[in-house]
Formats: C-alpha cells, structure tokens, sequence
C-alpha cells in the first residue's frame, strides 16, 4: 500500500469515529453520576462580569492569612536535604510509615486510644479516603445511609461506586438517629443490605449541626445490632470555636464498627491533598487490597510528618479558632443587623459554614439577586440527593476565607438582594 493510499485509509477509520456515541462506551457509573459542580470539586466560581467588589462566599478553604507557607517550606528543605532518594520515589500504598507513626501518636493522644500505624492509611484528601472506603466495602446496589443535606462531592462519590443512598434528615442535634433506623428497616425488610451510615458529625458541611453525644451513642448501637458500619468524617472536628464537640464516634465504640476520616485539608491547606482512614488494622488492610493508585506523595507526606514533629502543627491549629470564630461572630451580627426579617438561623460552633433558611422568597431567586450586588453562594437544593424535589429555602455561606471587611458587607448585600424578591 502506498503512502498516499495508507493515508487515505486512516483517515476513512477516524471519520467512522465522528458519529460515535461516547454512552455506548461509558461506564455505568460514568453515566449515572454525571459532571458535578464548582462546589463538588472546590474549584473557582464566577461572578456577574464587572462587579467592582465580589464576595465569593461558596468554598470551605482556609484563610490565606492562616497557611503556614514558611513552615512548610523549611519541612519540605530539610527532607529534600536529608533524605531526597527516599522522598523522590514510591511510597507504597498505605503511606509513609513516619507520618503514619506521627498519626497513631497524635490521634491516639487527642481520642485516649492506643493506635499504631497500620492503623491508618493515608490518601489524596479525604475524598481519595472515600473512594478506597466505597471501592473496598461497597457492591453496586448496598445500601449507604447519609445525612439530608450533606456534602455534594460526597454523594457523587458514594453514587459514582452504584450504591443506593438513602437520605436522613440533620436536626439541631445532628443526624436523626431515628430516622437511621427507619431507613435500616425499610432496607432490610426489601432484603437490601445497608452497608454504612455516612456523617459528619462535628460542625458539618454544609449546615454547621454537632450530632450530640446522647445520639452518638445511641447510633453506635443501632448499627452494632444491624452490623451496619459507621463511616465518621472528621474533617472539622478540631475547628471548634468555644466548646470541643463530643468524643468522637471512633473513640466511643473503641475502633469496633467505625472508620474514620481524618484530613490536612482545612486545618493546613487544601492544596497539600493529605488524608488519612483510621480503622481497626484488618480493614485497613483491605483498603490498601484494593488500592491502585501507587499511592500518595512521599514528598508531602515526609514533609507532613516534619511539619508535625517538629511541633508546628497544634500551636498553628490553637492560632486559627480564634480567627474563625471571629469570622463567623462578624457574619452573624451582620446578618442579623441587616436581615433579621428574612433570614433563620443557628450559628454553628465551628467549622467553616453558615447554613440558613430564607423567609419569604425562594432561595433560587435571593441568589440570583445576591449575585447581582456581587456576592456568590451556593444554594442549599445542592446539598440533597434529589435536587428537584428539595425545598428551595436554605442557602449555605462559607465564611472561612473571606475578609472581615466582607463578611460585614454580607448583610447589607443580601438585604439588598431580598428587597428584590420578597413579595
């Protein structure tokens, strides 16, 4: 075959490609769970072009101010000048050993636990935690309890491993136990097995609840007499303004029943994408089983490890509480000097979030007015499994990394934007 003639042929079997349907490839997760949003991903949000003063008021991020850029540096310096053959190359799949020593020391002291490092593994984030949780406990088609309303890129990853997610109300106290049984009853009654309860116990993304310690315990039970597992999400726990919450869920039913979450993300920096499950060794080692991706940077996780050994981690911790109590202290008066008439709410006692309940308008459209006057927030419909059929009434605001200067500015803009709308 001649040149000319070859290269006719080729490009007679790439045109056959143009009218290929890419669904007829995908992968059914791929096709059910579909592309996700700013606020599952953390990525950036636009505003109205030409606003002189935006407020972005939508992802869970650490102040700027807080990052403990030079720390890390020096961290990052001395384990590239001391051992760079070690940090330069694969870690294996369960993470270096050193931060998992620093792990089992440090939570083992905060929770009154004996803990070792092979009882933990360490991943991209707490989402990469999630994944290796649903590839190594979930068949397509269990049953995953979470809490109504709960993070957007947690359902999608629960979703994204085919399993059926049962929604639970969050009250004031948290999580309604009650309404966990009531979900375990109708499952196993239709012969379907539940295979977890997911939550975020402590100051919760996105409504700010603590699940209180009488319903800790009381779902520690429950699901000890179902043999339903408890997957508790600490990724907040230690942002606590005022009052720690509870004893962890973990240290309660003494590591039996429970995995646990932990994450750097927002008590140092997102960027670092370093988390960790805590579990009883044998589901750790089934974690690592079916883990393929070669595992996290030794890099960060060497430096990690320096970073905490050398003692910067809790004093950096012990500086950021007060900045975002403050934070959420100025957001609160400011909503409440300003909107009191439109606006519902309880003020959490940590975390990163402010969740409240619109009066008198659709939330939809306060939004929409709010982005008018520059200020950008997700709708709290975002937050449920069933999108359409959510009552469009809460909004969530994220006060984490915006000014002092801009979370006084919040009030004065939405009460703009509900003048706009409320009939």
């Amino acid at each position: 075959m001649t040149g000319t003639a070859r290269d006719a042929a080729v490009k007679a079997a790439s045109e056959r490609w143009l009218d290929a349907d890419i669904r007829d490839f995908l992968s059914d997760s791929a096709l059910t769970v579909g592309a996700g949003s700013p606020t599952d991903a953390g990525t950036g949000w636009k505003l109205p072009a030409g606003h002189p003063d935006p407020i972005i008021a939508a992802g869970g991020i650490p102040d700027a101010g807080t990052l403990p850029a030079q720390e890390i540096r020096e961290a990052l310096d001395r384990v590239l000048s001391d051992k760079p053959q070690e940090v330069l190359r694969y870690g294996g799949v369960l993470g270096f050993e050193g931060l998992r020593s620093v792990l089992a020391e440090r939570q083992g002291r905060l929770e009154g636990l004996t803990l070792e490092p092979d009882n933990f593994i360490v991943h991209n984030g707490s989402s990469g935690c999630l994944d290796n949780l649903c590839q190594a406990l979930l068949t397509p088609g269990d049953v995953v309890i979470v809490e109504g309303p709960s993070y957007s890129g947690t359902i999608r990853a629960i979703r994204g491993h085919m399993a059926e997610l049962v929604e639970v109300p969050v009250e004031d106290d948290g999580l309604s136990v009650d309404g966990v049984a009531e979900a375990i009853e109708r499952a196993e009654s239709s012969g379907k097995r539940v295979k977890f309860v997911y939550l975020n116990p402590d100051f919760q993304n996105p409504t700010g609840t603590t699940l209180s310690e009488e319903r800790r315990s009381d779902l520690i039970k429950l699901c000890a007499e179902h043999k339903v597992l408890i997957v508790e999400d600490a990724t907040y726990t230690e942002l606590y303004f005022d009052t720690e919450p509870p004893e962890s869920i973990y240290s309660m039913a003494n590591g039996q029943g429970v995995l646990k979450i932990g994450t750097f993300s927002k008590v140092i920096a997102t960027g670092l994408r370093a988390g960790w499950v805590q579990a009883r060794q044998d589901y750790i080692e089934a974690l690592g089983r079916v883990r393929f991706d070669m595992g996290t940077s030794p890099l960060i996780l060497h430096t990690l490890a320096e970073f905490i050994q050398s003692g910067k981690l809790d004093p950096h911790i012990k500086r950021m509480r007060p900045v975002y109590a403050e934070k959420c202290a100025v957001l609160s008066n400011s909503l409440l000097e300003h909107c009191e008439p439109y606006v519902r709410f309880n003020k959490p006692g940590g975390g990163f979030f402010f969740w409240f309940e619109c009066i008198g308008a659709p939330a939809e459209d306060v939004a929409r007015a709010a982005a008018e006057e520059g200020l950008l927030f997700p709708l709290g419909t975002a937050f449920f499994l069933d999108k359409e059929k959510a009552v469009d009434s809460h909004v969530r605001l994220a006060f984490s990394n915006a000014s002092l200067r801009q979370l006084a500015e919040i009030g004065p803009r939405l009460r703009a934007a509900f003048l706009k709308v409320v009939d």
